[in-house]
């Protein structure tokens, strides 16, 4: 999905034009699917943040910008700090029920993970 290393062509050393902006022409999103067709799977993790207990939210497909957007209305709906990475969701806390409701709510395929941390 995302391009390992970018070719000798499209390397930048340095640049002095102030208003240069490096384009990222390899890489890609996907678009993102709709609620229905998404599969998003929510686990409590306790390794990531030094034993205090976290909820992650993963199998998010779609555009970064769109995995923010659900990050901060799940902030607001769960009253907790959120982080998003590559296609992941990060919540402070054991929020895992509050999630599943209104990701369930807004449509997505959603299901608790199994098994241990």
């Amino acid at each position: 999905m995302v391009a390992k290393k970018l070719s000798s062509a499209d390397e930048v050393i340095y640049s002095t034009y102030p208003e240069f902006e490096y384009e990222y022409a390899n890489i890609r999103e996907p678009d993102t699917l709709k609620p229905g067709d998404q599969q998003l799977v929510i686990a409590l993790s306790k390794r990531k943040m030094d034993g205090a207990p976290i909820t992650v939210i993963t199998g998010f497909v779609g555009k970064r910008i769109d995995l923010i957007g659900i990050g901060q209305e799940l902030s607001d709906v769960c009253r907790t700090c959120v982080s998003t990475r590559m296609y992941e969701i990060i919540l402070a806390g054991d929020v895992r029920k509050r999630a599943y409701i209104y990701l369930r709510n807004k449509g997505y395929g959603v299901q608790f993970a199994i098994g241990k941390d």
